[in-house]
């Protein structure tokens, strides 16, 4: 009895520890670190000139930050990047009706959206561009393998990755990269043709939260098997064709974005480089689809990101997650996408309705009527420590704390079933504003299509909702909306929003819906206000006119290192096969520049080839050129040198088979004073 006692206070102690040391964790980046305060005042653009024609523009930039920042989306069970497996973009859509304001649909393979962010590239574009604050939406693709430390709040700034703080260098790399995209777009605006359209796929994505969804009052299936959850998914992918007037007076694709709601979680946790998940796929191959079926004068962009998609993740085979299941689930969707394209050939009209509202809302000064709807401030429940379905964290996913579906029974607060992680030492540990708080509403109308944007991750089901509410407030209009997408991950990041009957289960999705069991039915309330404000004034703005974000930070940004080695290759090509779970790929390693001056964002590895061993040229399969701007080369940082170089190992995944007598070799571009690399040839 004795002993059993003592292991008990053990056991106790323990729990205090942890608790304690929990509660450390949270506050030191808060006391320790310093803090960037970054001032945006709301600028006018250029002045809105009205023409004879629809115009339209589309650009496309790289973000790939460099080698060493912390990837987000997986928190601590996530790496820092020690290279890409593919490339990271941001593209910019501008277009503008003959009447009225342009709106611009900016899209970006990042793990989230970020108020902060939004507001410095509306900030930078306004003295080069007629494109208004409340007419730019950042929208993204939710790739859990790319970097953190930009958000608006200090609390996913520390928890979202696996270090804490909010980066300036890398805040304004991409707020310049995206910048230049936008500002790109808009100077090569032309004449343009549009249509809209929609497509199903079932198969790609399953519910993960399927214990939560069939609580929900209006779901009269309540089977929870593996079937029924290949069901309970949003299967649309929505895609806007634009068509642009060539020189030669014809029109061509200029390309097309589009939504679908799938989690970017096709390669798993604990990997490190960074990787555009199942989007890459279906951005790249509808790009080269176009290119090849239409041969427009420009290269075609593709810029899918997120619809309501918080319970849909990729319906990847068991124990195969990874690349090569992201592969076929992201192809799967470009063919789809591809379908849907061409069937938009004979649907293209030169005069589409286009408007926009926009409002911004600080949770923390709710209008009194609103006040009983959302909790007085933000608190994340146990079931996130636990992760989501599918992403279990051995052993704390199955300690009946961080359980997913162990509520609170008492619900004596305004959280509810929610069980506070780390109890009272949360609200004691962070203040509210510390949590993000300033939601952006954003709608646009694009002839029959309502472009909702929230900064939530919206289940399936509050997604249904929410769209609802849409409707029927545009219904009261002359010309109501066919269809509405609500897009999760625009403007900032919130966290989740459950519907109530979801928020009850306590998985996952209802424990991170940090303000509280009503979210969902505040966002349709006022979803469905900004609706009928932008029926009644096209171009409505309800935004303040500066803003002040103060946010504790860290650079992880690689100090800048002068390089004074050269090049040389380490090891010569070799084949690796197949196997399981990976895919073919040739290798070798290189001593290049270091991790400061190797600008991963730039133009670097390519594959030539030749029939002879002597004539080398740049290999292309089926007219796409073999380089990084694809999604099988990939770079690897392997450690610093002495000499300001580094150890990389190059890779090309799924190489072409090759003919009897044909050579290939690496390719790497000049970079930091280094000459263009040419490695060993290898058939």
């Amino acid at each position: 009895m004795r002993t059993l006692l003592k292991r008990l206070g053990y056991g106790l102690l323990l729990l205090v520890l942890l608790g304690v040391g929990g509660g450390i964790y949270t506050v030191w980046p808060f006391v320790m670190f310093p803090v960037t305060e970054i001032r945006i005042q709301r600028t006018a653009p250029l002045p809105v000139i009205p023409g004879e024609a629809m115009l339209a523009g589309v650009a496309e930039r790289d973000i790939t930050p460099p080698i060493g920042i912390p990837k987000m989306g997986y928190s601590a069970w996530a790496r820092e990047a020690d290279g890409f497996r593919n490339r990271l973009k941001t593209r910019a859509f501008y277009l503008k009706p003959k009447q009225g304001e342009p709106i611009v649909v900016l899209q970006a393979d990042l793990p989230a959206s970020s108020l902060v962010l939004h507001h410095k590239v509306a900030d930078l574009i306004a003295a080069h561009t007629d494109v208004a604050m409340h007419n730019l939406s950042l929208h993204v693709t939710h790739t859990h393998s790319g970097p953190g430390q930009f958000m608006d709040s200090d609390f996913y700034n520390t928890f979202g990755s696996n270090k804490p703080g909010f980066d300036p260098a890398l805040f304004d790399f991409l707020a310049a990269q995206m910048a230049d995209a936008v500002i790109a777009a808009y100077e090569s605006r032309r004449p343009a043709k549009m249509a809209v359209g929609s497509t199903e796929i079932y198969g790609a994505t399953k519910n993960r939260a399927m214990g939560a969804y069939v609580r929900n009052e209006n779901v009269a299936d309540k089977s929870e098997d593996a079937a029924a959850a290949l069901r309970a998914v949003n299967p649309l992918i929505t895609l806007v064709r634009i068509d642009a007037l060539t020189d030669s007076g014809d029109y061509k694709p200029l390309g097309a974005f589009s939504s679908f709601a799938i989690h970017g979680t096709g390669i798993p946790p604990f990997t490190h480089p960074y990787h555009g998940d199942v989007w890459t796929f279906f951005e790249r191959e509808l790009e080269w689809n176009i290119a090849r079926q239409y041969q427009p004068p420009w290269q075609p962009v593709h810029g899918p990101f997120e619809a309501n998609h918080a319970d849909n993740n990729p319906n990847y085979r068991h124990g195969l997650r990874g690349d090569s299941e992201t592969r076929r689930i992201g192809l799967a969707l470009a063919d789809k996408a591809w379908q849907l394209f061409r069937s938009l050939d004979t649907q293209l009209q030169d005069d589409v309705q286009i408007s926009s509202a926009m409002r911004e809302i600080d949770l923390l000064n709710l209008r009194p009527q609103d006040e009983k709807m959302l909790c007085e401030r933000a608190i994340a429940g146990t079931a996130v420590v636990g992760a989501a379905q599918g992403d279990e964290v051995f052993p704390v996913s199955y300690l009946p704390p961080f359980q997913r579906g162990w509520p609170d029974e008492a619900g004596d607060d305004c959280h509810a079933e929610k069980r506070w992680m780390l109890s009272k030492l949360q609200a004691w540990g962070m203040a509210p504003t510390r949590y993000p708080h300033r939601v952006s509403f954003t709608l646009f109308r694009i002839g029959d299509l309502a472009l909702l944007g929230l900064p939530f991750e919206i289940t399936f089901e509050a997604g249904n909702r929410i769209a609802s509410a849409v409707t029927d407030a545009f219904g009261v209009a002359e010309n109501p909306v066919a269809r509405v997408v609500v897009s999760s991950h625009t403007n900032g990041f919130f966290g989740y929003s459950a519907t109530r009957e979801e928020y009850s289960a306590q998985w996952y999705e209802g424990g991170h819906t940090i303000y509280g069991p009503n979210t969902t039915e505040f966002l349709a309330k006022e979803s469905a206000k900004l609706a009928g404000d932008l029926t009644r004034q096209p171009g409505y703005a309800d935004l303040p006119q500066e803003w002040t974000f103060a946010l504790a930070s860290k650079s992880y940004y690689p100090a800048p290192v002068t390089p004074s080695g050269r090049r040389v290759e380490l090891q010569q090509p070799r084949f690796v096969d197949a196997q399981a779970n990976q895919e073919p790929y040739w290798e070798m390693q290189l001593l290049d520049v270091n991790a400061s001056a190797i600008a991963l964002h730039e133009p670097l590895l390519a594959i030539d080839a030749s029939d002879d061993g002597e004539n080398f040229a740049p290999l292309q399969d089926e007219g796409v050129p073999v380089n990084d701007q694809g999604y099988d080369l990939q770079i690897i940082h392997d450690g610093a040198t002495d000499a300001g170089m580094a150890r990389y190992f190059l890779r090309w995944h799924n190489p072409l088979i090759a003919s009897p007598g044909r050579w290939y070799r690496f390719r790497v571009d000049a970079r930091a004073g280094q000459e263009a690399f040419h490695s060993s040839r290898f058939r």
